[in-house]
């Protein structure tokens, strides 16, 4: 099997071309990089960035605080399997290069850039990138994305894909390899509010967190690690607002939280914390399409404090209230409404820290 790992650039992306629609840009990388650390824009990256909507402006800014500290080696051997490779074919679609090297220039981009010391993410991806200039189509990347996350057809009602979509598939066989024979102090398992976080909780710690994750597939995602004998000897579990998204009813809901807790245990858990389903604001709870009504949430979070009753697990809500105001998410403190913007992410973490002692 080949190796990645010993792929180097010749050269690393100085400047990349964004095309959008009608619109075309090239931004020096190092220019991205200081707006990421200072949020000062230069002129090139301006005229990019005048193109985007308030909210599309926000979500680049709040992608390029996410910086993925990654096991390497599970890396490594996660993008040769077919699966993999799969994704690599997939993502080459949205990168324009003459020559056919767009695959292997995306293996080595994502194992060097996870390399340095930031972790992967969006600037460390694109130094490493071997190539002086990257052309990539944002359009063709929202589309790809799209495709990816769901294996839903349009219009349909929100339903938990996560094992059954591409990049669920691909988190999943992630965790699998890198928690192979581990022991960790801390474990968290959540949706996307605390995948956003990335490994971010300190050494000895991991972050299970996926994309859309309900108690559906936070079952699946455990039964599939309990075989690599991984251990957590603290773990959080940060779950319901997919649920209550989902239209999951509050018997099949109680009954998979039991069951999850009981999994848990079998991991050598000695301490189990539930987190509160998140709120989301006012105007989001209202679109369907985007986060369950504020009452659904409320209703699984009564359900979260019984079932932790009869477990006797505690419920680490303190933490999360500065999110809140009468059980609604702020509005500064996150980008769309339902997720969590830097400064939101930063309270979670917070609180996190406080529960695992760090």
């Amino acid at each position: 099997m080949h190796s990645c790992l010993g792929l180097l650039p010749s050269l690393a992306a100085e400047k990349v071309t964004v095309r959008y629609g009608l619109f075309e840009q090239s931004i020096p990388v190092a220019d991205i990089r200081d707006y990421s650390q200072t949020q000062k824009a230069s002129s090139d990256l301006q005229s990019f960035l005048d193109y985007l909507s308030a909210k599309d402006k926000q979500k680049f800014q709040d992608a390029l605080q996410v910086k993925m500290s990654l096991d390497i080696a599970a890396l490594d051997k996660l993008i040769n399997t077919g699966m993999g490779k799969q994704i690599l074919s997939f993502a080459s679609q949205a990168i324009a290069r003459r020559d056919q090297a767009s695959i292997p220039a995306l293996r080595s981009a994502l194992i060097l850039g996870a390399k340095s010391p930031d972790g992967l993410g969006i600037t460390s991806f694109l130094e490493a990138y071997p190539s002086s200039q990257l052309v990539v189509d944002v359009s063709k990347i929202q589309k790809l994305v799209g495709m990816a996350n769901s294996s839903s057809s349009a219009g349909a009602p929100p339903k938990d894909d996560v094992s059954s979509s591409p990049l669920g598939k691909i988190a999943l066989q992630y965790q699998t390899l890198a928690a192979q024979d581990k022991q960790f102090s801390g474990c968290l398992f959540g949706d996307s509010i605390s995948a956003g976080l990335g490994n971010t909780l300190g050494n000895g710690t991991f972050n299970f967190g996926l994309n859309g994750l309900s108690t559906i597939s936070l079952l699946e995602q455990l039964k599939t690690l309990i075989p690599t004998k991984v251990k957590c000897e603290k773990a959080i579990i940060a779950i319901g607002g997919n649920d209550a998204w989902y239209g999951i009813s509050d018997e099949l809901f109680s009954k998979n939280l039991q069951e999850a807790i009981a999994l848990v245990r079998t991991m050598g858990t000695k301490e189990i914390f539930l987190i509160p389903a998140f709120y989301s604001t006012v105007a989001a709870s209202l679109d369907p399409t985007v986060a369950a009504p504020l009452s659904k949430v409320e209703q699984i979070n009564v359900l979260i404090n019984q079932v932790a009753e009869t477990e006797k697990v505690p419920v680490a809500a303190a933490g999360l209230a500065p999110l809140y105001e009468n059980n609604v998410l702020k509005e500064n403190l996150t980008s769309d409404g339902d997720h969590l913007n830097t400064e939101g992410l930063k309270i979670y973490r917070q609180a996190l820290l406080q529960i695992l002692g760090k």
